[in-house]
């Protein structure tokens, strides 16, 4: 009957370090956010874990200072009552009869030790992990108690391992809970596993890309972007508006440094049906006139209170150096939407017969990578140019003449095509490696 109560209570003691490897591996796994949802919607025991996880150090000591205790006693207990037990078997075989005592009890420590790790350790902390959240909300009203009668001994031991921590120099990290490494992990594991779609995916990553994008990199350059002179006839500015086909374009007087406003074809035409106008004063609106150094979003919260969905770019000098409209903001978020027909009529790269690209000035690196597999930048050059245009002048350090060309990493960049001083086609050529020749 006594061995029968002896293993009774062993068994209270493994379970009883398996639940608190439970509850610790559940609450430490638990996503804050779900336990918030749970505990706006009324769950107790959702409070409860979150008031847990606000102290974790309290929570956590308390969690050690029970497994340990738990332990010793597991230890202990079970050495004493049960190496008795096989003591007399031992003691009566003639060469080990000396060291029965210690026998026994390394054995029973040997099956205590296996049954604590499988049944007070490993399958506790699965059935955590299994579902943390739901385990959290059930276990934490009690391990809130626990944790106040422990306060005491946690405060020792946390005070103890301040000053320890302190004393070999280690400081608390400072990093951010989650950083957005782990957010890009997180959404390829969800897309792996098929929680999250592979567009919503696109769409999340898209996000961050763009909040790092500035809108140098984004905007419309300088000599692409056409404008309209105040002081023109109306008839004039009509005409160049019916040969450009864009629905808004920035106003100047005498320079396009010198920016005025904006104009919209609509408001033109709304306003020509009730009234007879000579220039473009009366439908000039004001223009949002932006730093060329903020982001892509930061320009976004701009746009939220401007009168018009188009900017212009100035750089330290206050000269205009591009534009960029909101509609630009949205295809850099969620892709080339509008155009579809215009980039299969006019892409940017185009593969010939003899297995040599016909390149745009206006592309830019990563998209010649992503449209051909060749890379044009490295760490020596990586920053100080945008387009495929900016490479050659930045390479050739002038501005090169039609027909000059370059070697670069395996291929030769040749310029084809100038319109003034604007590089417009670029021919990129394997070259030959030796084994080929």
């Amino acid at each position: 009957m006594t061995i029968i109560v002896d293993t009774i209570f062993l068994s209270i003691l493994i379970i009883a370090n398996g639940f608190f490897s439970m509850a610790e591996f559940a609450l430490v796994s638990s996503r804050k956010t779900r336990l918030k949802q749970l505990a706006s919607e009324g769950n107790t025991g959702a409070k409860a874990a979150i008031e847990l996880m606000e102290d974790q150090t309290s929570f956590l000591s308390s969690i050690q200072i029970g497994i340990t205790l738990v332990g010793i006693c597991t230890g202990a207990y079970g050495g004493a009552k049960f190496s008795q037990i096989l003591e007399p078997y031992f003691s009566s075989i003639p060469m080990i009869g000396d060291y029965s005592s210690a026998i026994s009890l390394t054995i029973i420590i040997l099956i205590i030790t296996y049954f604590s790790i499988v049944i007070g350790e490993l399958v506790p902390k699965r059935i955590g992990l299994a579902n943390p959240e739901k385990i959290a909300c059930t276990i934490a009203p009690v391990f809130v108690l626990i944790t106040r009668i422990f306060t005491p001994f946690s405060y020792l031991t946390s005070g103890l391992t301040h000053i320890l921590v302190k004393v070999l120099g280690i400081s608390a990290s400072k990093n951010p809970d989650i950083i957005e490494e782990e957010i890009h992990f997180l959404l390829e594991e969800g897309t792996e596993s098929g929680i999250i779609d592979e567009a919503e995916q696109d769409i999340v990553e898209s996000v961050f890309e763009f909040g790092d994008s500035k809108i140098v990199d984004l905007m419309i350059p300088r000599p692409d972007i056409i404008a309209l002179d105040i002081d023109n006839p109306l008839s004039d500015n009509i005409e160049i508006m019916k040969n450009s086909n864009h629905t808004r374009y920035p106003v100047y007087k005498d320079a396009l440094d010198s920016v005025v406003g904006v104009v919209s074809v609509r408001d033109i035409w709304v306003y020509s049906q009730t009234n007879a106008f000579t220039d473009l004063v009366p439908v000039l609106k004001e223009i949002l006139v932006v730093p060329d150094h903020i982001n892509a979003l930061e320009l976004v919260r701009k746009f939220k209170t401007a009168t018009s969905p188009l900017a212009v770019i100035i750089d330290e000098y206050g000269s205009v150096i591009g534009m960029i409209t909101l509609h630009d903001l949205l295809e850099a978020l969620i892709g080339d939407f509008s155009r579809v027909d215009n980039d299969e009529e006019h892409p940017l790269v185009v593969k010939r017969h003899d297995n040599s690209w016909l390149v745009d000035g206006r592309t830019s690196p990563e998209e010649l990578y992503e449209l051909t597999g060749i890379d044009c930048t490295d760490e020596s050059t990586k920053g100080y140019f945008r387009t495929m245009a900016g490479f050659i002048l930045y390479v050739t350090g002038n501005i090169p003449e039609e027909g000059e060309s370059i070697p670069w990493n395996g291929y030769e960049y040749e310029v084809i095509d100038m319109d003034g001083h604007r590089i417009d086609k670029i021919l990129v050529t394997p070259l030959s490696s030796p084994d080929e020749e």
